[in-house]
């Protein structure tokens, strides 16, 4: 009896070590595989007898929405210089359309899918968050359409490897890797804290933000999740201050961001201040003068690519009388993007699918394209720096 418990308890012991050895080594990674697509064809071009490459924007445009304001402008500019352009076989005219609706779930999604079948958009650039982007995402993944997204840095998006979807921005996990290993770990900060906002682009960054801060050695002293809008800020604020933090990460919309401000001054809240990406954030004049000093990332490593940024600008401003922010470099570069792989000779939306992964490499303003196997951009470098 003794010698077939310990035999039991040996092949018990394999076992274990056979199990340990296949949780070390899985049997596949994401994002180990090329993405493949042998569905239907949606859009044939030959059988469309299309007389104008159609590209679709779903994006607002107005004073009031800055980041659809900027997408905008650097997507129209795009479309107006290959027009413009001579040196390409396909002399089909490149027309940009854009639809948008304020409820992203409901019309919005009715226009997404005007875009792609009454529009007969080849592919589509949008939304202006990441909320907007997922609404987007469902369509053109029902629909067979390319779709680039950018603005979004929602992981998720090229995660689910959907073959459709491409991303320009760097990812959230990335920027906030960045932001705790070059921004809070060498000021030697013990005690962080994070206020984040309850939408979708709020949730998914506190959750790489603080998936960072714990794999650092640094879980946050108190995360605090608001909602856009309707919170009382300045409650928020002083309960900030009773934490008596190193440090603190706020990941709020731009709105929220500037009403908060002058509470956490208010309550001589004195900690170095890190922000990632906020599209639509303009920190000319922010408000935080007499706090710590303020770190925030910036999506585009510009010295990377100054000769082809540079001459954006130009071209920007010549164009619009203004300077253009990461949104607008993003809405250009996207545009480009699909124009380069548009007018290679493609056969419908399948084929320019193709066309879009097999760009890595292509440069545009805001830098070199290499996609991962989910349709990331894995060149998209972002930047810590000091407003």
């Amino acid at each position: 009896m003794a010698q077939t418990l310990r035999l039991m308890s040996m092949a018990l012991l394999f076992v274990a070590v056979a199990l340990a050895a296949s949780a070390r080594e899985p049997y596949k990674e994401m994002l180990a595989e090329e993405q493949v697509f042998t569905g239907t064809e949606t859009l044939p071009l030959d059988a469309a007898n299309t007389d104008a490459i159609v590209i679709g924007l779903f994006a607002p445009d107005g004073e009031n929405h800055p980041v659809g304001r900027a997408l905008t402008r650097g997507a129209t500019l795009a479309i107006e210089e290959a027009n413009a352009a001579e040196g390409h076989s396909d002399r089909r005219p490149i027309r940009l359309v854009r639809r948008w609706a304020d409820d992203p779930w409901g019309a919005g999604s009715k226009e997404i899918i005007k875009l792609v079948f009454e529009d007969n958009a080849w592919a589509l650039i949008g939304g202006p968050d990441g909320a907007t982007t997922h609404v987007a995402q469902q369509v053109a993944t029902k629909a067979h359409i390319p779709l680039v997204a950018p603005v979004s840095s929602d992981p998720s998006l090229t995660h689910t490897r959907v073959p459709w979807i491409f991303r320009l921005p760097p990812d959230d996990a990335v920027q906030a890797a960045l932001l705790v290993k070059e921004g809070i770990a060498p000021l030697g900060i013990e005690r962080v804290g994070l206020v984040s906002s309850t939408d979708h682009d709020g949730r998914t960054a506190a959750a790489e933000i603080v998936a960072a801060l714990e794999s650092a050695g640094l879980p946050p002293a108190f995360h605090l999740e608001i909602a856009p809008v309707t919170e009382d800020l300045e409650s928020v604020a002083r309960q900030v201050a009773t934490f008596e933090v190193d440090g603190l990460v706020l990941r709020l919309a731009p709105a929220d961001l500037r009403r908060m401000a002058p509470f956490l001054v208010a309550e001589g809240i004195e900690a170095p201040i890190f922000l990632p990406w906020i599209p639509g954030l303009d920190l000319d004049g922010f408000p935080l003068a007499t706090t710590g000093p303020i770190r925030t990332i910036t999506p585009i490593d510009l010295p990377r690519s100054c000769g082809p940024y540079l001459k954006f600008v130009r071209a920007f401003v010549r164009r619009y009388g203004a300077k253009p922010t990461p949104e607008a470099v993003y809405g250009y570069d996207a545009a480009g993007l699909l124009v380069a792989a548009a007018r290679s000779g493609v056969t419908g939306r399948v084929d320019l699918r193709e066309r879009i992964a097999a760009l890595s490499g292509w440069v545009g303003s805001g830098g070199e394209v290499d996609w991962d196997t989910g349709g990331g951009n894995q060149a998209a470098a972002p930047v810590l720096s000091t407003p």
